[in-house]
């Protein structure tokens, strides 16, 4: 594999995971609004509070957007690629707490990220103007 499709799988895997994680943020902050008793309640809680819903989804909608941000950055900056995959794996992480993306937001964003990391620079990038 070239380093090129690397760095367009490691875009793609990564503006999806962005993608993932801002629909599931979006899921949690609608049921919080509409049907906030879906949610499993924490033992020794009194309910769901919407406010904590609320809080949860504005986390996973900005990991969301700064993954996509960073899977953007990859593609139109990639000689900062190491910051970029760094960006987008430590943005993914904390996206488990809404859900992840589905679950498979928070994954594909962790492989995208390291694929991003893992790529090797060409030798146009190792050029300094």
């Amino acid at each position: 594999m070239s380093a090129s499709e690397k760095q367009t799988r490691a875009f793609v895997l990564s503006l999806i995971a962005g993608i993932l994680i801002l629909m599931n943020a979006a899921a949690v902050a609608a049921a919080a609004t509409w049907s906030p008793g879906i949610f499993p309640t924490l033992p020794g809680s009194s309910g769901n509070d919407p406010a904590v819903l609320y809080t949860v989804a504005v986390v996973g909608l900005i990991c969301g957007a700064l993954v996509v941000l960073g899977a953007i950055m990859l593609r139109s900056k990639p000689a900062h690629k190491r910051a970029w995959g760094i960006m987008i794996i430590v943005l993914s992480i904390p996206s488990v707490v809404t859900g992840g993306g589905f679950i498979i937001g928070f994954i594909i964003g962790i492989v995208g990220g390291a694929m991003a990391l893992s790529r090797k620079p060409s030798t146009a990038e190792n050029r300094r103007p």
